[in-house]
């Protein structure tokens, strides 16, 4: 278990993963892209869902990519909804296929070559 200062008080919190907030990435479901305000290979935290969504509800993601490029690359991720509050949205990865990894890692490590490639791939067999 993690420990954060909250008002100079240590409190533990149960995230195994390492979330960022830069770089931004989008994220592409039920038929909307959000920008995330934090995300790591666990999961991503979004705002200003306005959709109905109840905690542990299931849910897959399309896509996900570079938010400064605004295309996504097509991957299926399936998630769960974790916490909501207001229009704040926190998911949780449920599981991540190798490509979904790939994808994600070269997110975090701002590979633009590698991600380059992906869409590509994508295209050429998808046409």
């Amino acid at each position: 278990m993690t420990k954060h200062s909250v008002g100079g008080v240590s409190t533990s919190y149960e995230r195994k993963n390492r979330r960022v907030d830069v770089p931004a990435i989008n994220v592409t479901f039920q038929d909307a892209t959000y920008q995330t305000l934090d995300w790591g290979l666990g999961g991503f935290r979004i705002d200003d869902f306005k959709t109905p969504m109840k905690k542990d509800e299931e849910f897959t993601l399309d896509g996900i990519g570079p938010a400064d490029e605004g295309e996504v690359l097509a991957v299926r991720i399936p998630c769960r909804a974790m916490r909501r509050n207001g229009f704040m949205l926190s998911c949780s990865f449920t599981a991540l296929s190798s490509e979904a990894y790939d994808i994600l890692e070269a997110l975090m490590l701002r590979r633009k070559k590698f991600l380059e490639k992906l869409r590509r791939a994508q295209i050429e067999t998808n046409p």
